[in-house]
């Protein structure tokens, strides 16, 4: 594997399998093909039975530790043995654990303890050697766990009063930001990022020239005072036609003789992009497929703006 050693820190147990007084993975081991089987050792000595509450059952337990190697203090310092747990070298004896050559993340042997028909634990076996991960190794289930990724739908505004005219331009936008999500994929920690990359805006307007939707890679903004009078070019919509009263449903007219829409709902899907890193890692990797949310804003109705000759000023003054 091309692995170098370095002295290891012994003192916490690498853990997992058992409570106070049950039997766990530390044991000298001897040498079976490629990996090590673990001769059984118990904490405080004799087998101590594990008892099951009927409840919940017991089942096999497993769990990834590194080997360590136990070298003889002397002057000859010769390779004693190997053990699979820290602090399982006998007095005399300096542990050595095999720091790999990885340049991607090193994934631990893997063991098990099975039940035994007693009800106890019998003794570690191991299945399989230690890896060192890649990303790639790690793609398949990066897409499966991102395609589920709950992502916040974010919101989309309008801007404007109600209600809205026809012939004017109003922004629109979202506050789509990027999500992450730490998971634990094949054992490995990694962080899975969603990145908004698409937004498709439906302004719910069949019948203004051009149609009522627009697709932008961009979120929008929202206008401000000082800000020049939005357009075309803003993200955003013009409604230039209401329908037809009485034919087109939401269109009709008011007492004043003016045609109105009203029940107008803007929608905002988002199309959210994947990539995932090791934790540890500074390099993301692109993840297949995307996923979508969606929003919608409150019911709005947009009316005509006509003019009329009036006789009154703003004040209410007679001026004709």
């Amino acid at each position: 594997m091309g692995a170098k050693f370095k002295l290891a820190a012994m003192a916490a147990l690498v853990g997992l399998l058992t409570a106070a007084a049950e039997p766990e993975i530390q044991g000298r081991g001897t040498p079976e093909g490629d990996g090590f089987i673990a001769e059984h050792k118990e904490r405080g000595g004799g087998n101590v039975p594990v008892e099951d509450d009927g409840a919940s059952g017991l089942s096999d337990r497993y769990v990834r530790v590194d080997a360590v190697t136990c070298l003889q203090l002397n002057d000859t310092n010769y390779l004693q043995d190997i053990v699979d747990a820290p602090g399982a070298c006998d007095a005399g004896e300096a542990g050595f654990m095999a720091d790999p050559d990885c340049d991607e993340y090193w994934l631990a042997p893997l063991w098990v303890q099975r039940v035994r028909d007693d009800g106890s634990y019998g003794a570690p076996e191991q299945l399989s050697d230690g890896q060192c991960v890649t990303p790639a190794d790690l793609a398949v289930e990066a897409a499966r766990e991102f395609a589920v990724m709950k992502v916040p739908t974010p919101p989309v505004t309008v801007q404007g009063g109600e209600p809205m005219l026809v012939n004017v331009h109003y922004p629109a936008y979202t506050t789509a930001e990027p999500q992450e999500l730490e998971a634990v994929l094949l054992d490995v920690p990694v962080v899975i990022r969603a990145d908004p990359a698409q937004f498709v805006w439906d302004f719910d307007d069949p019948y203004s020239a051009g149609g009522g939707t627009l697709t932008t890679t961009e979120p929008g903004r929202a206008w401000s005072e000082g800000d020049p009078l939005p357009d075309a070019s803003w993200v955003g919509h013009t409604y230039s036609r209401l329908g037809e009263p009485g034919t087109d449903v939401g269109t009709a007219v008011d007492a004043e003789g003016d045609v109105y829409r009203s029940g107008i709902e803007v929608s905002l899907t988002t199309t959210w992009r994947g990539s995932f890193r090791i934790q540890g890692s500074s390099t993301w990797t692109a993840i297949e497929g995307t996923i979508t949310t969606t929003s919608t804003t409150a019911p709005a109705t947009v009316t005509e703006a006509r003019t009329r000759l009036v006789c009154e000023d703003l004040h209410g003054n007679d001026v004709c």
